[in-house]
């Protein structure tokens, strides 16, 4: 993708993560988007299909930092990826928590839940299956309510040494 089109496409997503701090995603519409960003609507047409593949696509793309956050030092170990999964989203805990909120459509779990049955390898695919859920539970839990970071790490603790 040419710099201009990336340039484009970042300064449309910045709006939108701009929008959802102050606005329910249903409140936010592509005219606002456009009129914010100063593009017309035919330019955000050729970069999104509409407001939902930009969530999507929003979704996927901090879903990605996620998964080179946590993969950075080549980490083999399921306990330090989701130790280094955790330490993410603590750090980007309010632009997580404003997509999660907007995803209706289950974009966000989907993403953590097939990441993580890529890595769960060792156990029948039902364990794994069991185990990736639970995670991404426990993950949107952890986003959406007041639980301090100490505490999920307790908790981590144990659900890890259950996966051995």
């Amino acid at each position: 993708m040419d710099r201009r089109k990336r340039k484009t496409q970042k300064g449309i997503t910045a709006v939108f993560y701009q929008l959802l701090k102050e606005k329910s995603y249903e409140e936010i519409s592509v005219s606002q988007i456009c009129q914010i960003a100063d593009i017309n609507r035919g330019t955000f047409y050729l970069h999104f299909i509409d407001k939902d593949d930009l969530l999507e696509k929003s979704i996927a793309d901090e879903m990605q930092r996620l998964v080179e956050y946590c993969e950075q030092n080549g980490e083999t170990d399921n306990q330090k990826k989701l130790e280094k999964t955790f330490e993410y989203i603590t750090e980007h805990r309010e632009k997580l928590k404003r997509l999660l909120n907007a995803d209706k459509q289950g974009f966000f779990t989907q993403f953590q839940i097939d990441y993580l049955l890529e890595q769960l390898t060792g156990q029948s695919h039902l364990t794994s299956l069991f185990f990736a859920h639970g995670i991404v539970g426990l993950l949107e839990y952890y986003l959406l309510n007041d639980i301090s970071k100490i505490e999920i790490s307790q908790e981590l603790e144990k659900i890890t040494q259950l996966l051995r």
